[in-house]
């Protein structure tokens, strides 16, 4: 009985792991190379955010997330040109460049594109 158990186990914690997807996100139209941009995804019924983060280069970047663990995830990512680790913020909202998106995942490999949304300067 101890063996079935365990091989029960085995095989529920091996699928759960072939599950895990991999969501490729280009993000484009970045304003310049200072900071980094910084990207995390929630999925339902996954305790902890999955992150990524890549130098900011302006034009494109790429930013892989491995280990999403459903059809679906919500990505939001911002532009941390000052490198604080935090959106910086003025009396109208986000002063730097920030973008949300619900991503689909129906593979194991998913890729998407997300473009950057910059608040115009009179916000500044």
């Amino acid at each position: 009985m101890k063996t079935l158990l365990a091989t029960l186990a085995a095989l529920v914690l091996g699928t759960a792991a072939t599950t895990a997807k991999t969501l490729e996100i280009t993000i484009e139209d970045i304003r310049s190379d200072k900071g980094q941009i910084l990207v995390m995804a929630t999925v339902a019924g996954q305790e902890q955010p999955v992150y990524g983060k890549a130098e900011a280069k302006k034009g494109s970047v790429a930013v892989t997330l491995t280990g999403l663990g459903a059809d679906a995830a919500e990505v939001s990512l911002f532009h941390d040109e000052d490198g604080d680790y935090q959106m910086k913020t003025g009396d109208r909202g986000p002063l730097e460049g920030y973008a949300a998106r619900k991503c689909k995942l129906p593979a194991e490999k998913n890729t998407a594109k997300i473009r950057l949304y910059y608040p115009a300067a009179e916000n500044e």
